[in-house]
């Protein structure tokens, strides 16, 4: 007795397999480019039938099924794109410099590196003025590297997906500046790491999305909880090994520029909405 047919074998193949793990016997045959699948006790339809139909309104279901955005628990269809390929310019080209740039201590030595650390004097930034950006560039282990690209690549896209590529570069310049000379002061120049710059891409949506709930960017409060123990757990317990003047500097900084854009934003729409 003919239970159903489908002209996609793979979806034959798990109809088979369903009914077969579910006690009903059946065999299956191809007629006119259709998957046949018949049942071979017909005692046995309401049951098989149900079972297929319950399997077909899941499989539905899953199809129409956003992906949710981790950071915020908004759904996201551009995610569905893929992690590299729903990145902005902006936000990949960071990542690329982060990798290539680390990669070249392997090829190189510590040219780069030299190259992009903060100078031994802050007057140094007169004539070498990339430095005051570039240590956010420089990693010392693939742990490192590996931890800050994450929480980048998941900030960054949010920004440059919700708002511009140039107001993640804004952002990203002002707190890599204000992190950079923060652990300089605390620490000297022996320091790199684009965590600084994570801190203020966090702190910059989680104000932001406190002052203006509706624009989409409002952090999940998991997520700034776990990363404001993190960075408190690292004053305590890492505090030789950590850039916690870079965290601080980078958060607070990111914080500010929350609120005034923030703020600005929110009463320019004011002031739009004032007007109709």
């Amino acid at each position: 007795m003919e239970l159903i047919r489908t002209p996609q074998p793979e979806l034959a193949d798990l109809f088979v397999k369903t009914l077969r793990r579910n006690g009903f016997a059946v065999d299956r045959r191809e007629a006119d480019d259709q998957q046949i699948i018949e049942l071979q006790n017909p005692a046995q339809y309401e049951h098989a039938h149900a079972l297929l139909q319950e399997l077909i309104n899941d499989l539905r279901h899953q199809q129409h099924r956003q992906p949710v955005e981790p950071l915020t628990g908004r759904p996201q269809p551009l995610l569905s794109g893929g992690w590299f390929a729903s990145m902005g310019w902006v936000t990949r080209g960071i990542l690329i410099v982060c990798v290539v740039v680390f990669l070249s201590q392997y090829v190189v030595g510590f040219a780069v590196y030299n190259a992009f650390l903060f100078p031994r004097m802050v007057e140094g930034l007169g004539s070498q003025p990339w430095r005051l950006l570039t240590p956010m560039f420089l990693h010392f282990s693939e742990l490192h590297i590996l931890f800050n690209l994450l929480w980048w690549s998941d900030l960054g896209r949010l920004i440059e997906r919700l708002q511009s590529g140039t107001q993640l570069v804004l952002v990203t310049v002002i707190t890599s500046a204000a992190s950079n000379l923060a652990q300089f002061y605390y620490s000297g120049p022996q320091f790199g790491g684009l965590s600084g710059v994570v801190y203020g891409l966090l702190g910059y949506l989680w104000i932001y999305g406190k002052l203006n709930p509706g624009a989409g960017v409002a952090l999940r409060k998991e997520i700034v909880i776990f990363m404001l123990a993190w960075m408190v757990i690292c004053f305590v317990g890492l505090s030789g090994v950590v850039a916690n003047a870079a965290h601080l500097a980078g958060l607070v900084s990111g914080c500010v520029l929350g609120a005034g854009f923030g703020l600005w934003h929110r009463g320019r729409q004011a002031g739009e909405s004032g007007e109709r």
